[in-house]
């Protein structure tokens, strides 16, 4: 026999003799999850299922480490200048053209809409000059319709009151979501 041989013959010994002393030991395997009461195997299981006497139920933690803050009501968020860069719902431009239309402190006539045109890019023109109802249901030749997607804002006197790329609503005088820093005032 070469000193490989042997050298094999005892690496192996070794194993067996560590697997026969894992098993004849005179401590039982007790099965963990059967303490707990969630073994999967049952009798198929390797370990004891009998109960541990020096088994010790873990203590189950809760998956939250920070309490929860309240949620604040909406009369408590009011705009503040740190707040404006956050997004919030912007109204459609149906919404505002409902608005302009029916609401009596606006005059349809001051109004202009930039929208933008398939092969001119954004253009300008009166409120009052667009039919305002469904793009499917109007004679293209005889009045000025074109679909709402493509309105970018409305403007008063030169200033922009609604304006979807900006997010800017000043017909709505649309409240802002509240910041940390708001919270105290």
């Amino acid at each position: 026999m070469s000193a490989e041989e042997e050298c094999v013959n005892k690496i192996s010994n070794q194993e067996t003799l560590g697997a026969e002393e894992e098993s004849t030991s005179s401590e039982p395997q007790y099965c963990v999850f059967f303490q707990t009461g969630s073994c999967r195997f049952g009798a198929n299981c390797h370990n004891t299922h009998e109960t541990d006497p020096n088994f010790k139920q873990p203590q189950k933690s809760s998956k939250r480490s920070k309490p929860r803050k309240p949620k604040q009501s909406a009369e408590e968020r009011v705009a503040c200048q740190k707040c404006e860069k956050q997004k919030h719902k912007l109204r459609t431009v149906m919404d505002v053209v409902n608005r302009i239309q029916w609401d009596n402190i606006y005059d349809p006539e001051t109004f202009v809409v930039g929208y933008l045109d398939r092969f001119d890019g954004i253009l300008e023109e009166k409120f009052s000059n667009f039919d305002w109802s469904d793009v499917t249901t109007v004679d293209d030749w005889e009045t000025f319709c074109i679909p709402k997607h493509r309105v970018y804002y409305f403007k008063i006197n030169d200033k922009v009151v609604w304006d979807r790329t900006e997010r800017i609503d000043l017909i709505f005088n649309q409240r802002q979501p509240m910041c940390k820093d708001c919270n105290k005032s």
